[in-house]
């Protein structure tokens, strides 16, 4: 083609035609290349559908070849299933076979068990019977043991008859001897009962004037019993009438000789005071009862005629009767001289109106 997409010019006389019959040249240029165009496509055609053919006679000799090896696969494979229903058909039989095997090991195995416990069975009884035997032979050698001490003992018994005959006689010759000697001693036991009434008799006189001594003698320790009782209450007496006779004849009580000590008590509030003083200080000491009574201790240790103890409760002291009776009995009881080793008894006395004692 040409620069401007026109047609190459092929007529030969193109020169001459040019301007004369410019239409039928380019019809007839036209029309041959439209023919060979056809011809080219014809000619493309025919080389297609050659291929084609080609193409189609080997697809034929393929289905051909394949048919021939389908049925050339179809008798291998009948041949094959002929041969695997042989071979099911052998298998089912060496099936059967099997079970038949199985069931004959089974009662292979029932035969083999029983006559195992039959084994067991006669393998015990043969040694209950090994047992048995030993037994039997323990026992006839017992038996045997037991015959040979009975032959001894039998013999020592035929040795001991003997012996008991020999004793047998000589034990009637000691019965003769036995018979006289009761005899003689029936004779000396009429004597013995004779002899027996004879002090049963003064035994019983014995008895009687036992009895009599008897009750006399428990009416003696009656007696005595009521002499003791009498005697006691008399000691009593008089053990009382020497107390009351030793107070009346006692000295009054009296400052003389003694150690002085002066003790006062108030109760101004809810407390006791306590006050002390020694004859031998000029003033009133103040203390609790525990210090009074370990100062009234050590002075009684260091006088030995003893204290006189002068307990003092002055006019409107705050205390009760009873607790000036109390404190005084307290003091004179353990440390004044009167009331040691037995004085006599205290005797509550009203406080005066200056002091109390």
């Amino acid at each position: 083609m040409n620069p401007d997409n026109s047609f190459v010019d092929l007529r030969l006389n193109r020169q001459d035609g040019q301007n004369q019959e410019s239409f039928w040249p380019s019809f007839t240029d036209i029309m041959t290349v439209i023919v060979m165009i056809f011809v080219i496509a014809m000619v493309v055609l025919l080389l297609r559908n050659i291929e084609l053919v080609k193409q189609l006679r080997s697809t034929m000799e393929a289905e051909r070849a394949a048919v021939e090896l389908a049925k050339t696969t179809g008798e291998e494979k009948e041949s094959l299933a002929l041969k695997l229903f042989a071979a099911e058909n052998d298998l089912s039989m060496l099936r059967m076979r099997l079970m038949q095997l199985e069931e004959q090991r089974t009662e292979q195995a029932g035969t083999i068990d029983t006559q195992h416990r039959d084994i067991v069975q006669l393998q015990a009884e043969k040694e209950s019977l090994q047992l048995l035997r030993d037994q039997l032979n323990a026992e006839n050698y017992t038996l045997t043991q037991q015959l040979k001490k009975r032959d001894t003992l039998i013999q020592q018994q035929q040795q001991n008859l003997e012996e008991l005959q020999q004793t047998l006689l000589s034990a009637q010759q000691q019965l003769g001897r036995f018979q006289e000697e009761v005899a003689s001693a029936h004779s000396a036991l009429n004597t013995l009962e004779e002899n027996y009434a004879t002090v049963k008799e003064q035994l019983t006189q014995l008895q009687q004037r036992y009895n009599s001594q008897t009750g006399e003698l428990l009416a003696a320790r009656v007696a005595q019993r009521e002499s003791g009782r009498q005697l006691q209450n008399l000691q009593s007496d008089f053990e009382q009438l020497k107390v009351k006779y030793d107070k009346l004849i006692r000295p009054a009580r009296s400052p003389a000789g003694r150690y002085l000590v002066d003790v006062r008590y108030t109760k101004p509030g809810q407390d006791i005071l306590i006050e002390y003083k020694i004859q031998d200080a000029d003033g009133y000491q103040k203390v609790s009862q525990a210090e009074l009574e370990e100062q009234l201790e050590q002075l009684k240790e260091q006088h030995p005629n003893g204290l006189y103890i002068k307990v003092i409760f002055p006019e409107k002291s705050g205390l009760s009767f009873s607790e000036a009776w109390s404190l005084t009995s307290r003091l004179h009881s353990r440390y004044d001289y009167y009331f040691q080793g037995g004085g006599p008894e205290l005797i509550p006395v009203l406080p005066s109106s200056s002091s109390g004692e």
